[in-house]
């Protein structure tokens, strides 16, 4: 059998690092190999002091993203049972995937089939097998309650932290994280993307496992889906699993489907496994043949699906005789659903107590806005409403807390938070909600309200934060106008919040928390929000018209305006206009009203600030205008909109036009919608210099034919790379290539970051663009003094293959030049020890000085005999 060898790391060399919100955790210091390598051009993560470069990358990985998956694989790929999942990796369909580069492979399995431990065991199975050659793994697990921070922006950059968190940093996140940090803001999508490209050119190889694509918010499926399509055009090879329903498509219809379904053989060797750590196994003291009927009957009955075997041995372990279990054998759930019913009804058979307690817990859990760590829902679960303190003797005990509830929760313990067993439970419970909990959030708001108000925050910075250590709850008490939203409006809820509001002491004491736990997103907060604030972004309208009434000065509703237009809150935009609220105020992050919106996509609260008078064509904030802000999202309806209401196509502010940001962010139905009204597809500006480039670097062949037609120069210089040529060269898009010579593109231009496009090609590893652009012309030779030769980049990339084929056409093995001096040199320098003997063997002159030898010796790689 194919044996499943567990490691503590699945990404290239050294030590697990990063720390961060859900999914996240402290890992590991460094290690040796790729880690200890010398590098001149990048920030090196293993040094000391007191301003260590350790320190700066530890900041900017925590910055980029709070996620960070490493203690999530870890915890569940901990609940594997030995033996199981080996049908996968020995199917064809994954050998020829794991084999293949740039290909898909899309599990595809019902409910409960065992699909993340699946993924789990691929990610292992990848990396355990990743450390002796150039190989990325990188995955995310998608959980339908931490929607609020895995955004797609926040998953892609985890991937990217996972494949960086043991590279050198390259100045291009640097730069990244300069630009943002003054601005208190995290990198865009599109900046994400970018870096995440250029992250895969380190690797010979990369694999992506995706979880659970079926967890994700259809709007944000779509984009998520998007941007890996566009990741997909630089060679990862990414792993999906997901419910049936799901469609790839349009942006992986060639995916290969493989169907999950848990084995009879797998079922049976993890009921084995259970029934031993149940009271099931005294019984199979007094009886062993009750082990046979045990595990044959669930298995059966499981169909295909881990989640029901677990429920049902579960709930035979509750028998408290051989003949119990035997008669619930017989009657044992035929789904999920009846299963779940048949644990609601042991729960409400329980004596008082104990189902007073699963049913508090269950509310708490299930309808929490993000998973409770145990000691959030310890707390919690102590609040009495009449109370002047918590009672630290009204705390049960987690175990008490797990054994009440049947089976349907269970401790996350790497992360140390409380969750359903499955995400089908939640499903589950949101159907049953008007029948068993109707009043969820109405309790969970009047918990928290309560707990904040015989609770005395400490006002002091450093103090609360070591308050939060010791009374958990305080954190996520901050979430009660969220529930409070989501309430029946009962009148003592809405009263007790409004005298709660006029405490502004606590409220000030609470929100030093919102750094790292605020249930509004990042960008939107401001340092010292007010009542009235806070209000407007919980979208409380019977609160806000009552503080408004109350008397609010209007630089308090001018700020309110723009977070109210940012969520999308139509009423309460409305209701803030009524009140004097100026739709064309300035400031914060996007400027004006009107361009939040339009980021955000909210048509309708953007045709409601036109008509109310917004200016369609100002000018700053983060996005330049509202037009531009709209098209880099890609919300064509709210471009199209704003383009009939009067929006200047060509205006240019931050990073470009229109169509510039547009073509960035891979939104070609807007960006033919911006061609058809009039954009300038010469306009100069931004990361990539002209639409062409953007549109070559991103490989979309159609949308480069279309420039083309529109009149774009295929030879304008700018931006990054230079050249459309370098950018589609770099980015590994052959046939975009081909199209661009064929209309007129110089092979030989000299551009920006790399000398020419066979440079770029060379660096990055595309071996066929090399060939291609040899063929049509190409330099070999050709370089800058600080840049260095196509063979140079080659070599200090690791890219045996291009550099075999570049002295095959006649590069120069011993030409000077670029940072490394020679291509030997940078084969040395960088730890390419087989590219080295390639270039020995074909003439390459070994340097004798001691510096280049120290540096060799550094890599602890063996020294040629030549050199020995």
């Amino acid at each position: 059998m194919m044996s499943l060898p567990t490691v503590n790391h699945y990404y290239m060399h050294g030590g697990v690092g990063g720390s961060g919100g859900p999914g996240g955790g402290q890992g590991g210091g460094g290690g040796t190999g790729e880690g200890a390598r010398v590098n001149n051009h990048g920030i090196h993560i293993h040094s000391s002091g007191p301003d260590s470069n350790d320190e700066i990358k530890q900041k900017i990985l925590n910055w980029i993203t709070p996620l960070n998956f490493f203690q999530r694989q870890a915890d569940i790929f901990s609940t594997w049972e030995e033996g199981t999942g080996e049908w996968l990796l020995s199917h064809p369909d994954f050998k020829e995937w794991e084999s293949g580069s740039g290909t898909v492979l899309w599990c595809r399995g019902i409910p409960g089939a065992g699909k993340t431990v699946l993924s789990s065991v691929v990610v292992n199975h990848l990396g355990s097998n990743s450390w002796n050659c150039n190989t990325g793994v990188a995955c995310m697990y998608l959980n339908h309650k931490e929607t609020d921070v895995q955004t797609p922006a926040n998953l892609l950059a985890s991937l990217w932290k996972q494949l960086a968190v043991d590279k050198p940093l390259s100045p291009a996140v640097q730069a990244l994280y300069d630009h943002h940090r003054p601005r208190n803001t995290r990198p865009t999508l599109n900046e994400v993307l970018g870096i995440l490209k250029a992250a895969f050119a380190d690797f010979a190889k990369t694999y992506l496992v995706v979880d659970a694509l079926d967890e994700f918010p259809e709007k944000e499926h779509f984009i998520l889906l998007k941007h890996l399509s566009l990741l997909h055009g630089v060679a990862p090879s990414i792993f999906i699993t997901s419910r049936p329903h799901v469609s790839l498509d349009p942006f992986f219809p060639d995916a290969q489907c493989l169907e999950i379904l848990a084995t009879d053989d797998d079922i049976h060797r993890y009921v084995d496994t259970q029934i031993d750590r149940t009271r099931l196994y005294k019984h199979l003291m007094r009886q062993p043949e009750l082990r046979d009927e045990i595990t044959s009957t669930i298995t059966e009955n499981a169909k295909g699906m881990f989640l029901l075997a677990k429920l049902h041995t579960e709930s035979l372990a509750t028998k408290n005789t051989i003949k119990a279990v035997r008669e619930a054998l017989e009657d044992l759930p035929a789904d999920l659903n009846a299963t779940y019913d048949e644990a609601m009804t042991r729960i409400n058979v329980q004596n008082a107590e104990d189902k007073k307690l699963a049913l508090k817990t269950l509310t708490w859990v299930v309808y929490a806005e993000r998973p409770l760590t145990v000691g959030e829902l310890e707390e919690a679960l102590a609040i009495e409403p009449d109370a002047s303190a918590l009672d630290v003797d009204n705390v049960p005990e987690t175990s008490m807390i797990v054994s009440v509830c049947a089976g349907l929760i269970m401790v996350d313990l790497t992360m140390s938070v409380v969750r359903l067993i499955h995400y089908t439970a939640q499903h589950y419970f949101e159907k049953i909600q008007e029948l068993q909990f109707p009043d969820a959030h109405t309790f969970i708001a009047s918990q928290c309200l309560a707990y904040l108000n015989f609770t005395e925050l400490p006002k002091a910075y450093g103090v609360m934060r070591d308050w939060a250590q010791k009374h958990p709850f305080t954190v996520y008490s901050q979430y009660f106008l969220q529930h409070a939203a989501k309430s029946q409006g009962q009148l003592e809820l809405q009263t007790n919040i409004s005298i709660f509001c006029e405490k502004a002491s606590q409220w000030q004491s609470l929100w030093q928390l919102h750094e790292c736990s605020a249930p509004w997103e990042y960008t939107a907060f401001p340092l010292s929000p007010s009542v009235f604030w806070i209000s407007v972004a919980s979208n409380l309208l019977q609160i806000t018209g009552f503080l408004l009434d109350q008397g609010c000065d209007a630089s308090t509703i001018k700020s309110s305006l723009f977070t109210a237009t940012y969520y999308g809150y139509l009423e309460m935009t409305n209701l803030l206009i009524k009140f004097g609220a100026d739709v064309n105020a300035r400031g914060g992050l996007y400027e004006t009203a009107l361009q939040a919106a339009s980021a955000k996509g909210h048509e309708a609260v953007v045709q409601l600030l036109i008509d109310k008078g917004a200016d369609v064509n100002a000018q700053g904030g983060y996005d330049g205008s509202a037009l531009q802000a709209a098209s880099a999202e890609g919300h064509d309806a709210v471009v199209q909109l704003l383009i009939d209401k009067g929006a200047d196509v060509n205006a240019q502010e931050g990073d470009g036009t229109a169509l510039q940001v547009a073509l960035d962010g891979a939104n070609y139905t807007v960006v033919r919608l911006l061609i058809d009204k009039g954009a300038d597809v010469n306009v100069q500006g931004g990361y990539y210099g002209t639409v062409l480039q953007t549109a070559s670097a991103h490989g979309n062949e159609a949308v480069v034919q279309l420039l083309i037609d529109k009149g774009a120069d295929v030879n304008a210089q700018g931006g990054h790379y230079g050249t459309a040529l370098q950018a589609a060269s770099a980015h590994g898009n052959e046939a975009v290539v081909q199209l661009l010579i064929d209309k007129g593109a110089d092979v030989n231009a000299q551009g920006e970051y790399y000398v020419t496009a066979l440079q770029a090609a060379s660096a990055c590893g595309q071996e066929g663009i090399v060939q291609l652009l040899i063929n049509k012309g190409a330099d070999v030779n050709a370089q800058r003094e600080r840049d260095g030769t196509a063979l140079q980049a080659a070599s200090a990339k690791g890219h045996e293959a291009v550099v075999q084929l570049l002295i095959d056409k006649g590069a120069d093995v011993n030409a000077p030049g670029g940072r490394y001096g020679t291509a030997l040199q940078a084969a040395m320098m960088e730890g390419y020890d087989e590219i080295f003997q390639v270039l020995i063997n074909n003439g390459a002159i070994v340097p004798q000085h001691r510096r280049t030898i120290s540096a060799v010796r550094k890599q602890t790689l063996p020294l040629p005999a030549k050199m020995a």
